[in-house]
This record gives structure tokens, C-alpha cells and sequence, in this order.
């Protein structure tokens, strides 16, 4: 497990409840820099749910997002890959 945080752009986000009745909110972004793409970000964990939920954010506002990198091993295909999940959010803290 690696934890990482970077400063994103934040673009808007959604919540919502999965197939299996687990809430989830996703909070999509844009990097910074020269080749500017969006992503989306997930996640599950209840307290990091909350603390979003009670979070206003403005269009286009830097943020912090620490993120949790997990590899995952199928043993059945014999192959591994990487899963992401959002467990923290913050402001940036050189927003003027």
C-alpha cells in the first residue's frame, strides 16, 4: 500500500449508492501542469464521505486529495493491477 497527495483542480463532484448499497461519493478533477487531464477519484470510507459532504468547494479551486495505492493480485489470471482510493481532501493551503 502507498499513500500519495497532490494538488488537483476540482472540476465538481457526485454521490451516490452502488449495485451492492455501499455509498461512495467520486470527486472529479484535473491535473495541473502543461497536459491537463480529468480524472475521478472514489471514495468509500465513511468518515471521508462525511467530511466531503460537509465541504464547499468553488469550480476550478486547487484542493489536496490523498490517495491510497493498492496493487491487487488475480491469482487465477495471474496478473496484478492497481486500484485507487480517495482517503482524504483538503484546501491548498496557497489558495489566495
Amino acid at each position: 500500500m502507498i499513500q500519495g497527495k497532490q494538488v488537483f483542480t476540482y472540476i465538481d463532484s457526485s454521490a451516490g449508492v452502488n449495485q451492492d448499497g455501499e455509498k461512495y461519493i467520486a470527486i472529479n478533477v484535473m491535473t495541473k501542469g502543461t497536459n491537463k487531464k480529468k480524472l475521478s477519484f472514489v471514495a468509500k470510507r465513511p468518515d471521508v464521505i462525511d467530511k466531503i459532504s460537509q465541504m464547499k468547494f468553488v469550480d476550478f479551486q486547487d484542493i489536496v486529495l490523498i490517495l491510497d495505492f493498492e496493487r491487487v493480485f488475480n491469482k487465477e489470471k495471474r496478473t496484478s493491477y492497481w486500484t485507487v482510493e480517495l482517503i482524504g481532501v483538503g484546501r491548498n493551503n496557497t489558495n489566495n
